[in-house]
């Protein structure tokens, strides 16, 4: 599978839940001088910003009494702060250029442990954070294209952990680290991956280096358990009912009337989510839904196939992207989804920076806050779906990991806050406080082009044309000539390409410019079934374009 940007040409293999990025920024070398009349010893730097590491109460008492000695020994010198021998610590508390400079010189060296790398569109991040000077851990499975990497040098170490076994995954993935002699190496262990974040804290907690806790993570993967944490906060949630078999299907549509949403509750990117109007919708929904998900196929599904059914919630749809450092919000912005082709919730697009009412985005944040914290996180990135409906914003889900899809663009390219960065700087306890412009920097928005119907790839650039439009920023091609698709009609409809338009002027512009464009393209798909030709789904008649 290719993705496309400027004349580039990037292999990368690709799967239909995320897409490839890259947007690189020059950083200071480590050498450039600093405040020179600082006089605080680098040793005390690591009590200053690193708080002390919480308690096992996350574990058992097998867990405690095996990794705990980890925790007793002295804590070695980490090499994020060898790079400033002499500095005021407050000065890190400061959201300016020259700030995030000395943030990023603390960055180099570090050693961060990174939990599943997940598909090879993430490269991107990768090569960011090495382009800071961390240097990158990868524990992830025996086919993971990450060991490839580590051979040529794009990563520092790659440890094998086979993740198909769920239950002992936490025990192999330590004696792993251990027999690796890897135990006392890492100042941060964190995921960019949502299947990863659970084990992710556990791993950290067990070597010392917890950020977010067990408890926290566990609530926010699991979308029961995050209702259940909302509605004893007294935060509005909508009516749910746990759904263990198909026989618990009609009790749950009748304690919660129809429409219904029927999602897996360890679900991501809208894998699963669908929609049913009648019991017999939603009893064959289950059964279509529940015989997808298998652990070899995706290993997301080893943590359970529980579901629920919960209200479907009217309005427009939205993702919050917050960042919190010690529990403190220091960044969060509001990004507009388009309609999604129903009865699937598959993106088809989005723009940053938002354009609803500035009363209505904030309400969204503070809901979105709100639900953040409440699950007991303290730091990093997070990416936060919810709906404003007529009653007012409710949430989706809580997603304890930067976003996928184009978040990192819409991200940086709005507001010039890169969430990769952000995020490991989060992890390594290094306080962040992003620099935000007093008005956007440009207005991005973004189309991910779902196939309309099944059948076979039958071009391979089917988006060039659209390379001529001054605005076009990125296209990827998701799928290549010669794959099979599948489209509405058959389950969860493939993303085969996406395109990013930014105009200097306006959301407006660039919704125009994408649209415009989509309305040229052939779709390039061979069909399956004579007869179940479409053209691609764009919204027409909801948010941004009413």
């Amino acid at each position: 599978m290719t993705s496309y940007e400027s004349s580039d040409v990037i292999e990368f293999a690709l799967n239909k839940r995320h897409l490839p990025r890259s947007q690189v920024e020059a950083i200071p070398d480590v050498e450039d001088d600093d405040d020179e009349s600082s006089s605080v010893n680098a040793s005390s730097l690591r009590a200053n910003f690193l708080p002390p590491a919480s308690e096992f109460a996350d574990f058992d008492a097998a867990s405690v009494t095996r990794y705990g000695s980890f925790r007793d020994q002295s804590p070695f010198f980490s090499p994020v702060f060898a790079h400033l021998p002499s500095m005021r610590p407050e000065k890190l508390h400061v959201a300016s250029p020259e700030a995030q400079n000395l943030r990023r010189k603390l960055m180099r060296g570090s050693n961060v442990l990174i939990v599943q790398g997940g598909y090879a569109g993430k490269k991107f991040i990768y090569q960011r954070l090495m382009s800071l000077g961390v240097n990158i851990y990868m524990l992830d499975g025996p086919g993971s294209i990450w060991r490839r990497v580590a051979e040529e040098g794009g990563i520092a170490e790659f440890i094998e952990l086979d993740f198909t076994e769920y239950d002992t995954l936490f025990e192999r993935a330590m004696e792993a680290i251990i027999d690796a002699s890897l135990e006392g190496k890492f100042d941060a262990v964190t995921t960019y991956y949502e299947d990863a974040v659970p084990l992710a804290a556990r791993i950290a907690t067990a070597l010392g280096v917890q950020t977010n806790s067990v408890d926290a993570c566990d609530k926010a993967r699991n979308k029961r358990k995050t209702r259940e944490v909302m509605a004893a906060s007294g935060l509005p949630v909508p009516r749910f009912r746990r759904v263990l078999s198909v026989e618990d299907v009609p009790a749950a549509c009748d304690y919660v009337g129809f429409p219904v949403i029927l999602k897996p509750v360890f679900g991501a990117a809208s894998l699963g989510v669908t929609k049913a109007q009648s019991m017999e919708d939603a009893v064959s929904a289950y059964k279509k839904l529940f015989g997808t998900l298998v652990v070899d196929e995706d290993t997301i599904w080893a943590q359970g196939t529980e579901m629920i059914v919960e209200e479907f919630y009217d309005g427009d749809e939205f993702d919050v992207d917050i960042l919190l450092s010690e529990g403190m919000v220091v960044y969060a912005k509001v990004s507009d989804n388009w309609a999604c082709c129903e009865p699937f919730f598959m993106e088809t697009g989005t723009n940053c920076p938002s354009s609803y009412p500035e009363d209505k985005q904030h309400a969204l944040m503070k809901l979105a806050i709100d639900s953040t914290l409440a699950l007991g996180f303290r730091y990093g990135c997070f990416h936060v779906e919810c709906r404003y409906t007529k009653r007012g914003p409710r949430l989706i889900e809580v997603n304890a990991r930067m976003g996928g899809v184009s978040v990192r663009d819409a991200n940086l390219i709005a507001w010039g806050v890169d969430l990769v960065e952000e995020h490991c700087m989060a992890a390594l306890k290094i306080p962040i406080r992003p620099y935000l412009p007093r008005e956007p920097l440009k207005f991005m928005a973004e189309s991910a082009i779902n196939a309309p119907y099944t059948g076979t790839l039958n071009d391979d650039d089917w988006l060039g044309f659209a390379r001529e439009s001054k605005l076009v920023h990125k296209i990827n091609y998701l799928r290549a000539k010669g794959d099979a698709v599948v489209g509405p009609e058959d389950g969860l409809p493939d993303w085969i390409g996406e395109i990013i338009v930014v105009s200097e002027q306006s959301t407006e512009e660039a919704v125009q410019e994408i649209r415009r464009i989509i309305e040229k393209v052939r779709v390039p798909i061979s069909p399956a079934v004579p007869g179940s030709e479409r053209p691609f789904f764009f919204p027409s008649s909801s948010h941004p374009f009413c």
